[in-house]
């Protein structure tokens, strides 16, 4: 199946008058029979290689506000390989390559003094038209696709190509009124008239429409934008992102606002040229490093469908026809696609069951070694395991089927087992392979893999022709049985720990710090547990000196490899927010950094230490601008055009695209891409600015060239992207950081708890306790009277109490609000409780004494400040007598100068503490449970002499 030779009988050649295609060669055949797929190894000749053009173009914003072509640059490869990968030294040896650019003068322009000179030299150098300049766009148009024709080019490559290059090369034909029977020569087929070209059908990749795909009829498209989406996981698949990451490459951006600019010297005018074949060649680069033709021919062999579908990344596509082939082969009539209308009545009074089942983590962390055993390929092993096909069992009302009873083996179990032994197979060759062989295998085993692993996806995805939702249920629910019985199986039978599991993976603390007797005790378990079974089989996948596991699919951890004999350990991260894409490359950085301290095995003081200066250093780098940049760029990716988004106001990277779109940038701003921005903030306002983030977020470019008005925000980077080292990194770990230092450096605001943990919210608390002491020390005690004894105390302060409630085990039975309740007369015995101080009580006293400072305030009496004068009086003198300064004249206010204020502030704190606990929060005693929830030796010695601190 797949792309083969072609044998044809019975044809005649056709007069070049009578040709439909720009091909060098044409026949013609009366009878479909007459094209047989050759399947005799005598006619096989070898693969022959094709021709690949990568193309480029630049383009300027006219005044309707369109893209127009202003220079376009194609990179030909004349051999590149099909069935196997291609190094550089192969195909960038000489002859295999030959390039070319065609610009154009701006419109009302010339070309800058001395270019048309330096062209030629070029071009004689070269011994060809490395550079063609014309006169105005349509000559321009005419030349580029002349030369294309010239190629005769199997493949076209490109970033975005489908979504902007060719977008843009069609509408501007479109513009001209010129017969598109020349035109259409960018293609193999003759066309007289140009397809309705609509931007809105879009079917490829990331934009391109049926009339592009007719256009290029008889070339294979290659978007690397698409396929790189397909086949990476990267946080931007820009071009600019993929030359860095994959091929080591710093690639310059060049906007269309730029170009114009770029025209008033030869130089310049040059180096947009030389921009334009970068480009062009990093693209060509990018298809060869990622073995885009090789893979995408071997799937496409596989499942049997068409090649250019298969570079599209049509993933259900490619299982579809590997199913209709499979039930053709038996002679099954295979169903329609379902509507969506159908799909919806067949499935709407049916509740749809969960995914597979995650066990609850044993948070914290593990210094011995963690043993991760996985299932190999659970999902199609359950299929071949209890022989689940639509071929078997299945009730008629459209239920959950039961495991069938046939032992009739079905289509689907045939088939996986058929992908699974081939991939066995060719796994075998690749040990005994050498040379080009050992990367057609290497190709070869990983395509069967992909196609193996994505069939299961087709009966869950309601756009399948194979859509089968009750099937799809069925075998989640084995997995999960599955995944139970072996849980049980470990725990109960070997007597081991199991700290998480998740679908098709259990992990194993041994509590071993030797490696081999830790194998040994995986050895037991794969063998226990795959004796059970036939087709399924659980293997060691990961071996982890340390693990550090915070929740449900989140955790980091050290993981040992092997090569050559040698072990080396490498940090793995899952699920943790430093690896998103909406997080800034700082506070990856830090992630990262915070990661290997907690994983080191240093004492906890070290690690405390290390990091909190460390955090530290990097907010005072950030506050003196030594931080660059491109760290605080966050990138978030567009699901929808950006119009279409009806809260763009409130989302960040949608303004932003909005914005890139107007100014008439390429990425960046359509479907599909990421959008990269920087939360930024006026000059002289900061963060109190009352614009929202989405207004104040600004693309790097933006901000590089409007820096006088805009800065990036410090302390929304601090608050939002540094401040969840702090829960993720120290409190599972048992660390509280100097708590004052804390403070100052995320300036936490209450709107901002509810984004914190439990935890966090805990040590923030003790915090301003912390600093509530030291405000309030110079102002007079809450002085309370007893209902029973009618004695008076002095209430102790908050801080004090909660230290207290820290070093005792919280029940279920006391209230909420410890503080308050607990609050008992000192000179009452215990066992009466006439001593305990209500509420209200509370409440009347501190007004009454609240009265009473106001009252004293209201008398307006002022006094000396000097302690040997007791001078009193009301009379304001506002002469300064002598050297005094202002604020040191007699008569003064002792007891006013705002601290009436501070006294009655003080009051407040004590219940505004109660309530900021009590509001964030839903545990009872609350202060009470979260210091409980801390390490006892963090309790013991770390509070003791943080409270301990001399004022």
């Amino acid at each position: 199946m797949g792309p083969s030779w072609l044998s044809i009988s019975k044809f005649s050649t056709c007069a070049a008058a009578q040709r439909v295609s720009w091909c060098k060669f044409e026949v013609t055949v009366d009878f479909t029979k007459d094209i047989q797929v050759s399947t005799s190894s005598k006619n096989v000749l070898e693969i022959p290689p094709v021709v690949v053009a990568a193309i480029n173009l630049k383009t300027i914003i006219n005044e309707k506000n369109v893209n127009e072509i202003v220079a376009a640059s194609v990179i030909c490869c004349h051999k590149a390989k099909i069935d196997s990968r291609m190094v550089a030294s192969e195909w960038t040896r000489p002859g295999m390559l030959g390039h070319f650019t065609v610009v154009r003068k701006l419109e009302g322009g010339i070309f800058p003094m001395g270019f048309a000179k330096e062209a030629l030299e070029k071009n004689a150098k070269a011994g060809s038209n490395v550079i063609c300049y014309e006169s105005n766009e349509r000559a321009l148009l005419n030349r580029l696709v002349i030369e294309i024709h010239k190629l005769d080019s199997d493949v076209l490559v490109g970033h975005n190509i489908s979504g902007f290059d060719l977008d843009v090369l069609l509408h501007r034909v479109q513009a001209y009124p010129e017969p598109f029977t020349m035109l259409s020569k960018i293609g193999r087929l003759k066309r007289s008239v140009m397809p309705k070209h609509s931007k809105r059908s879009s079917v490829f990749g990331s934009g391109a429409s049926p009339a592009i795909m007719s256009c290029i009829a008889g070339h294979l498209l290659c978007d690397i934008y698409t396929c790189s989406r397909d086949l990476l996981k990267e946080v931007s698949y820009s071009l600019t992102q993929l030359a860095k990451t994959q091929l080591n490459k710093v690639r310059k951006e060049i906007t269309p606002h730029d170009i114009p600019q770029m025209f008033q010297s030869s130089e310049s005018l040059l180096e947009l040229i030389e921009y334009g074949e970068t480009d062009a060649w990093l693209s060509m680069e990018l298809m060869f490093h990622l073995n885009v033709l090789p893979l995408t021919r071997q799937l496409t062999k596989i499942s049997g469908n068409l090649w250019h579908k298969t570079l599209q990344g049509a993933r259900a596509q490619r299982v579809e026809y590997l199913l209709l082939h499979a039930f053709h082969a038996k002679k099954f009539i295979v169903p329609d696609k379902f509507s969506s209308q159908s799909k919806e009545t067949r499935t709407a009074k049916r509740k749809i069951s969960g995914g597979g089942l995650v066990l609850e983590p044993k948070k914290g962390l593990y210094d011995k070694y963690i043993l991760l055993l996985d299932f190999n390929s659970l999902y199609p092993s359950i299929i071949q395991e209890y022989n689940i096909c639509f071929t078997v069992e299945r009730p008629a009302d459209g239920s959950p089927p039961n495991l069938p009873s046939s032992k009739r083996s079905g289509v689907l179990p045939e088939l996986l087992k058929h992908l699974v032994e081939r991939r066995r197979t060719v796994k075998g060759w690749l040990k005994t392979a050498s040379g080009p062989k050992v990367q057609q295998y290497e190709i070869q085993q990983q395509a069967l893999k992909l196609t193996a692993n994505s069939v299961y996806g087709c009966l869950g995805f309601s756009n399948s022709r194979f859509y089968a939702k009750p099937l799809a249920e069925l075998i989640t629910l084995q997995g999960r049985e599955i995944l139970q019985s072996t849980v049980d199986l470990v725990q109960n039978t070997l007597n081991l720990e199991i700290i998480y599991g998740d679908t098709d993976s259990i992990m194993i603390y041994s509590g071993l710090d030797d490696i081999g007797k830790a194998k040994s005790i995986a050895g037991k378990v794969i063998q226990e547990v795959n004796k059970k079974y036939r087709c399924l089989e659980i293997d060691l996948d990961g071996l982890y000196k340390r693990m550090l596991l915070l929740k449900k699919k989140k955790y980091a951890a050290v993981k040992m490899h092997f090569k050559d004999g040698k072990s080396y350990e490498v940090i793995e991260r899952k699920g943790l927010d430093m690896v998103r894409r909406d997080w800034s490359l700082l506070s990856k950085e830090l992630g990262d950094f915070c990661l290997s301290q907690i994983l080191s095995g240093w004492s906890c003081e070290d690690v405390v230490e290390v990091i909190h200066n460390s955090l530290m250093k990097v907010q005072e780098e950030m506050r003196n601008g030594q931080v660059p940049l491109e760290k605080y760029v966050i990138t978030k990716t567009l699901t929808k055009p950006p119009e279409e988004y009806l809260d763009a106001r409130n989302q960040p990277h949608v303004e932003v695209a909005l914005r890139l779109k107007k100014s008439g940038y390429v990425t960046g701003c359509s479907a599909g891409d990421t959008v990269p921005y920087i939360i930024c903030c006026e000059q002289g306002k900061g963060s109190t600015s009352s614009a929202g983030i989405a207004q104040r977020a600004r693309h790097p470019d933006e901000l590089k060239k409007d820096n006088e008005n805009w800065i990036v925000d410090i302390d929304y980077y601090l608050a939002q992207q540094v401040c969840f080292l702090y829960t993720y990194l120290f409190l599972l770990k048992k660390m509280v950081l100097p708590v004052h230092e804390t403070l100052i450096f995320i300036k936490p605001r209450l709107s901002c708890f509810p984004k914190l943990s439990l935890c966090l919210l805990a040590i923030m608390a003790l915090g301003l306790i912390k600093f509530f002491k030291c405000r309030y020390r110079g102002c007079e005690p809450l002085v309370l009277s007893c209902p029973s004894c009618s004695g008076t105390f002095e209430c102790s302060p908050i801080f004090s109490s909660v230290y207290a409630l820290m070093n005792t085990k919280p029940t279920d039975k006391q209230p909420a609000n410890n503080f308050w309740h607990n609050l008992r007369c000192p000179n009452c015995p215990a066992e009466i409780d006439g001593g305990r101080i209500s509420p209200a009580i509370i409440a009347n006293q501190v007004k009454r004494q609240s009265e009473g400072f106001m009252a004293t305030y209201y008398e307006g009496l002022m006094m000396c400040d000097d302690e040997t004068c007791n001078y009193t009086t009301r009379s304001v003198n506002l002469r300064v007598i002598g050297d005094s300064t202002k604020g040191t004249t007699c008569p003064n206010y002792p007891r006013c100068n705002g601290h009436l204020k501070l006294q009655v502030w003080a009051f407040e704190a004590l219940p505004e503490l109660g309530r900021q606990f009590g509001e964030h929060c839903s545990t009872g005693g609350l202060p009470r449970i979260m210091c409980w929830k801390m390490d006892k030796h963090l309790r013991s010695e770390q509070l003791t002499t943080f409270f301990n601190t001399s004022e």
